[in-house]
């Protein structure tokens, strides 16, 4: 360990011996914008979370939503398929299923 930098700057401080807490060596005043700033923080951080879910949620419907509109389109019988074809189509379909 004896090639591991070491810091230029001495960092001055006040220290207690009994007190381990970072808002013990503020004043009223710099505690204030402390937790001022920390619960504006907070808050940003929840309204990030709440609109991820929100976001999700709309993924999970629009999901939801595309599965039941498959399972109404393949619910219609054959016949329906038969009708809107075109002659092509129904052509190159039994030629295809015959071949395979």
């Amino acid at each position: 360990m004896c090639s591991t930098p070491k810091p230029k700057q001495k960092i001055k401080g006040k220290t207690s011996n009994n007190v381990v807490s970072i808002l013990s060596q503020m004043n009223a005043e710099q505690r204030k914008l402390f937790t001022e700033r920390a619960n504006e923080a907070s808050e940003r951080r929840e309204v990030k979370k709440q609109k991820a879910i929100l976001a999700q949620t709309q993924v999970d419907q629009n999901k939801d939503n595309v599965s039941l509109q498959k399972n109404t389109m393949t619910s219609k019988p054959w016949y329906y398929w038969l009708i809107s074809a075109s002659f092509s189509e129904i052509f190159h379909t039994l030629l295809h299923k015959k071949m395979q």
